[in-house]
């Protein structure tokens, strides 16, 4: 039987560090409060508060569910209340269960201090309200992107994955942008294709067959996962008779395109899809509602 002592010691725990421990980050700041999207329901529009200060949240998502960590608890999992007691003994820093405590922001991890513990498919809510605030639809995401749980230095997260040519992983999500090793660009070939298109990173992509929906483009696609691979990619673009190059809006994406034209490639500039916009996805999350 736990006092009311060991009860308000266990409510004491930050609610901003459980949600981090389960994957979860703040989008914004309002006032005294930090808003995140739903962990509970798919929202486009974040809607779920955090008073650090009170330690108390309210899920404006749903049927407007607040309380304590607790009550979040219960709210996140469906179990009772002393189940949920449990579950937050568990994560006390006095066990040894993996926790932080520290509010220390997650944002780049050393691709060789990430351990992948599973690959799945996407289910996590956290992970498809991210997915749909960058305008992707579910059934594109499904196609091309995993939920990927993976261990840093004893600590467990979870992220979109995409995969690339040599079997690692690019992770995206709300607050962090990373990838396993190996790192390598990705290739999406269609047979007897003499035209390649060529993407930055996976939700230019993903834009672009948003744009035509479709869930497949009919000519061979090459995403670069980071410009840092494009001396590796000749020899794949060399197969191909035309290059269509959907790169940034900015210095590198056009050195770029003046360096392959150097090397007497045969590239179309494709940029004009998204004038006036940094990449593809920013165009589209500018045109496109949720």
């Amino acid at each position: 039987m736990r006092t009311k002592a060991q009860i308000a010691q266990l409510k004491e725990i930050p609610i901003v560090d459980y949600l981090k421990q389960q994957g979860y980050q703040p989008v914004k700041a309002s006032g005294a409060e930090l808003v995140y999207y739903s962990p509970k329901n798919i929202e486009a529009t974040p809607s779920f508060l955090v008073n650090p200060r009170k330690n108390v949240f309210h899920d404006f998502s749903g049927e407007g569910e607040q309380g304590d960590i607790i009550r979040l608890v219960q709210y996140l999992t469906g179990c009772g209340f002393f189940r949920a007691v449990e579950t937050l003994e568990a994560l006390s820093p006095n066990s040894s269960q993996p926790f932080s405590f520290s509010g220390e922001a997650i944002s780049q991890h050393d691709s060789s201090s990430v351990e992948i513990v599973s690959v799945q498919p996407l289910q996590n809510r956290s992970l498809l309200a991210y997915i749909a605030s960058r305008r992707i639809s579910l059934a594109l995401a499904q196609t091309y992107l995993k939920e990927i749980h993976y261990r840093v230095r004893g600590k467990q997260y979870y992220a979109i994955g995409f995969r690339n040519g040599k079997g690692g992983y690019e992770l995206r999500s709300q607050y962090f942008k990373g990838s396993t090793s190996p790192k390598w660009f990705s290739l999406v070939p269609v047979q007897n294709s003499s035209l390649v298109n060529v993407f930055e990173g996976v939700f230019d992509f993903l834009s672009c067959c948003e744009m035509f929906n479709v869930l497949r483009l009919k000519n061979s696609t090459l995403i670069l996962n980071s410009l840092s691979f494009l001396p590796d990619t000749i020899p794949a673009l060399l197969q191909y008779n035309t290059i269509n190059l959907f790169l940034d809006n900015d210095n590198a994406g056009r050195k770029t395109i003046d360096r392959l034209k150097a090397d007497r490639l045969n590239v179309l500039d494709c940029s004009h899809y998204y004038t006036g916009y940094k990449d593809f996805n920013e165009y589209l999350q500018a045109h496109r509602y949720a």
